[in-house]
């Protein structure tokens, strides 16, 4: 019970304590509140990453506490500033309890002097991909760039195809988003989310970490990441032939038909690197098998049932 208030409760009350203080603040307040606790959990969880005595899955279990505790502090955040994007919000609430899980497990192989290896494989995965994406959401120039680039090939593809199409507004190097103009007027707008950085970020992350061959790694990067890049290129086309030409809603064309499509492709991706990389399924699936590890707040579940 003891482990289960720690693990669960803790998270869930830094949840409330949010709602209740900074979710009020001004977006700048609140990432300058929050971002070193985001921060401070990935970088604990490169050191234990990278440790190589007794002590690193102590370690590891700190990095994952705090890493679950920042995004304890983002549910209503992403809810308000997604404009009411429900999903979001319910994906990072369930996500937190993952971490917090994550953690207490990582506090089990310190207890019982176990490794296990998908665990110590998701703390590389995880901190790779959050430092690649981390550090280009929170660098302005770095992100500014990213966006405006993709902006730029966004509009390149849809002139190629025929339309009147550039870029708004004026590059100073500093940009959180990037106007696309279509037939002289401001059709949509170019975030960070529109560059294919965070499913880039996870899969670089995931090569890195996995105990596997190097060449195999190598292919399946140049292969998907790549691929990654440009199908979401087609995929910034798409949502503005859809909005412009055909009428839809951005709503429809943006949360519906390209994120369904995204998934897709997703999907398609992973079994293609599932085949060249079967050690990354192994990985993932051993993960699924943590709660056979018997631990206090199993059996306290299992008593419960």
């Amino acid at each position: 019970m003891k482990q289960a208030l720690f693990f669960f409760g803790v998270p869930t009350l830094a949840m409330l304590i949010t709602h209740f203080t900074i979710i009020n603040q001004s977006v700048d307040t609140f990432n300058a509140m929050t971002t070193p606790i985001l921060f401070l959990g990935l970088i604990i969880l490169g050191v234990g990453y990278f440790h190589k005595s007794v002590k690193k899955h102590f370690i590891l279990f700190l990095g994952w506490f705090i890493f679950a505790l920042y995004w304890a502090t983002q549910p209503e955040f992403l809810y308000y500033k997604e404009d009411g994007d429900i999903v979001n919000a319910v994906f990072c609430i369930v996500g937190v309890y993952f971490l917090s899980y994550i953690a207490y497990h990582e506090y089990l192989s310190h207890k019982r002097g176990e490794t296990i290896r998908s665990l110590q494989f998701l703390a590389g995965a995880t901190f790779f991909s959050g430092m690649i994406y981390f550090l280009f959401q929170k660098i302005d120039v770095a992100s500014g760039w990213l966006i405006h680039t993709v902006a730029s090939q966004t509009v390149a593809l849809l002139n190629a195809l025929g339309y009147s199409a550039e870029v708004g507004g004026v590059y100073h190097g500093i940009q959180t988003y990037a106007p696309i103009i279509f037939n002289g007027h401001e059709s949509v707008q170019i975030i960070l989310a529109c560059t294919g950085l965070q499913s880039m970020a996870v899969f670089i992350g995931v090569f890195v970490a996995l105990n596997a061959d190097v060449k195999r790694r190598l292919k399946a990067f140049l292969i998907t990441v790549p691929t990654i890049y440009i199908l979401n290129l087609v995929r910034n086309v798409g949502i503005v032939y859809g909005v412009e030409e055909l009428n839809l809603s951005f709503y429809m064309m943006h949360n519906v038909i390209g994120k369904a499509g995204s998934l897709l492709a997703l999907i398609a991706i992973a079994f293609f690197v599932f085949e060249l990389l079967p050690e990354l399924y192994d990985t993932i699936m051993a993960l699924f098998k943590l709660p056979k590890r018997g631990g206090p707040i199993e059996r306290m579940v299992k008593r419960m049932l």
